[in-house]
C-alpha cells in the first residue's frame, strides 16, 4: 500500500505537471513513509533469517542503514542533476493566461516598441492590417534561480563525494571487527591465570635450578637435565598461546589449540616438582 501511494502521487505530480508546494510536501512526505515501510521489511526479513542485531537501528546488521542513506543520497543527486538539465533548455519567454494588450494602432508604432522592449520582453504584433493588436510577453529571467541551483548542486555533489570517500573507500587505520574478540580476551585470562596456579612454572625452575648436582648420581643428572628441558618446552607453549591469543590476525582453532597445549603443559608442572623433591639427597 506503501509503494502503491508513493507511485500515485508522483504520477500525479508527473502527469498532471503539479508545481503547487502542496504536491511536493505530499510526495516528500509520501517517500518518508515509503522509505520506513521497505526499512521494517528488511527488519521483519532479518528477523526470520535470524541476522536480528537489537544494538544497531532497525535490528539490522551494523552499517546496513548508512549503506541505504548512501545509496538513497546518490539518487538524490542524481535525480536533482537530471532536473536541472530539464530546466536548462526552458525558455526565456513564457505566455501569460491573460496577454498584456500594448497601446498601438499601427505597424510604425509596434516596432519602436519592439526596439524599446527589445531586452524586458517580446512584441508579438497579429494582422498585417491597420489597426492591428499588439501583446506584450515579458521576459522571465531564471539566471538568478539557475545560479542557485548550481551551488546546491554544487554543495550535494560535495557531501556525495565525501559520503562516498567514508563508507566505500578503504581507511587503512580501520581494523576489522573480530567476531572472536571476546574468546581471544577469555582466553588471554585463562593463560594469566595459569600462569600464577601453583605450582607455577617459576617455582618449578627455582626448584631445578636449586638442586645440587654434585651430590647427585650420574643417572639423576640426566633426569634433572631432562627436566629442564621439558620445563623450556612449557615456558615455550605458554609464550606461544599469549602471542597468539593476542594476535587478531591468528585463527580462532589456532588460538584454542595453543590454549589447550598451555594448559596440558601446565598440568605436568605438578609431577615435575615432585619429581624433583624426590631427587633431594637426604641428610
Amino acid at each position: 500500500m506503501v509503494a502503491l501511494g508513493a507511485v500515485l502521487v508522483l504520477g500525479y505530480v508527473m502527469i498532471t505537471g503539479a508545481r503547487s508546494f502542496a504536491a511536493v510536501a505530499a510526495l516528500v512526505l509520501v517517500g518518508v513513509v515509503a522509505f520506513t515501510g521497505f526499512v521494517s521489511a528488511l527488519s521483519v526479513t532479518a528477523e526470520r533469517l535470524g541476522m536480528l542485531d537489537a544494538r544497531h537501528p532497525f535490528g539490522l546488521p551494523e552499517g546496513s542503514i548508512r549503506a541505504i542513506l548512501t545509496f538513497a543520497f546518490i539518487v538524490l543527486v542524481g535525480v536533482f542533476a537530471s532536473y536541472l538539465l530539464v530546466q536548462t533548455s526552458r525558455t526565456g519567454f513564457v505566455a501569460p493566461s491573460e496577454p498584456f494588450l500594448l497601446p498601438v494602432t499601427t505597424l510604425a508604432e509596434a516596432r519602436v516598441l519592439q526596439a524599446q522592449l527589445a531586452g524586458e520582453g517580446l512584441v508579438v504584433v497579429s494582422g498585417t492590417v491597420e489597426p492591428i493588436r499588439a501583446t506584450f510577453i515579458p521576459r522571465t529571467d531564471y539566471r538568478l534561480a539557475d545560479d542557485v541551483a548550481k551551488q546546491i548542486l554544487t554543495m550535494l555533489s560535495t557531501m556525495l563525494a565525501a559520503m562516498i570517500g567514508f563508507y566505500f573507500g578503504s581507511r587503512p587505520n580501520e581494523q576489522p571487527i573480530d567476531p572472536h574478540l571476546a574468546e581471544r580476551r577469555r582466553v588471554r585470562a585463562e593463560l594469566d591465570g595459569l600462569k600464577i596456579t601453583a605450582p607455577t612454572l617459576d617455582e618449578v625452575k627455582r626448584a631445578a635450578a636449586e638442586m645440587p648436582e654434585d651430590q647427585l648420581t650420574d643417572e639423576q643428572k640426566q633426569a634433572l637435565g631432562n627436566i629442564r628441558a621439558r620445563l623450556d618446552t612449557v615456558a615455550a607453549a605458554f609464550d606461544t598461546a599469549l602471542k597468539t591469543a593476542e594476535d587478531p590476525a591468528a585463527p580462532i582453532d589456532a588460538v584454542r589449540t595453543t590454549r589447550a597445549a598451555a594448559g596440558q603443559a601446565q598440568a605436568t608442572l605438578a609431577a615435575e616438582l615432585k619429581a624433583i623433591e624426590e631427587m633431594k639427597p637426604r641428610p
